[in-house]
């Protein structure tokens, strides 16, 4: 049997994306049996379908670890946001990040970690990238204008159900170079 989840999502205007849905399937075989003729078979199955939502996948801060105009490394936190009602467990994440229009990574990350039902985790990407590439947008950061960033990927994860490859993609965030002082905590943004 397949499920399509935007047919079910249609037909019944309460089911949010996030949920789990409780379903019965009632079925009843008809065999011809010789000597007893049709003999009707009842089937009956229960359990749940998830409609999965899209994670909110968000770059939540930026810490430079080196920076020079030829190679910069850097990590980025990323802010992961499961907005269903059951647990994830990361396995993989797939992503690429573009910071001011410049591609600056592409790459799969294998790292596990569990994602509460709707809970936030927090998963650190380490990146290096040439500034240089960047051009006058570099300058703008420089200065305090900011740039704009984008992401997009797929998490792996495992779930009740089994599991599943759900996309993110994030369009249009600004970020922007903020001077550590030293009566901030490593929290404080970049």
């Amino acid at each position: 049997m397949t499920i399509i989840y935007d047919d079910i999502k249609d037909t019944y205007d309460d089911i949010k994306p996030g949920s789990i849905i409780p379903y019965k399937i009632k079925v009843g075989l008809i065999a011809d049996v010789p000597v007893f003729g049709k003999i009707t078979l009842p089937l009956e199955k229960e359990g749940e379908i998830p409609v999965p939502y899209k994670p909110d996948v968000d770059l939540d801060k930026v810490e430079f670890d080196s920076f020079s105009f030829e190679e910069t490394s850097a990590t980025l936190h990323l802010k992961l946001e499961n907005k269903n009602d059951f647990d994830l467990g990361l396995n993989a994440l797939e992503y690429e990040v573009w910071l001011a229009e410049v591609s600056i990574v592409n790459a799969k990350l294998d790292k596990s970690a569990k994602v509460d039902k709707n809970g936030i985790s927090y998963i650190e990407l380490p990146v290096s990238f040439r500034p240089k590439d960047f051009g006058s947008a570099l300058w703008d950061m420089i200065r305090g204008k900011g740039a704009g960033y984008a992401m997009k990927g797929n998490l792996d994860v495992d779930s009740p159900f089994g599991p599943m490859k759900l996309p993110f993609n994030k369009e249009g965030g600004r970020t922007r170079l903020k001077k550590k002082n030293k009566e901030e905590s490593e929290d404080d943004e970049y």
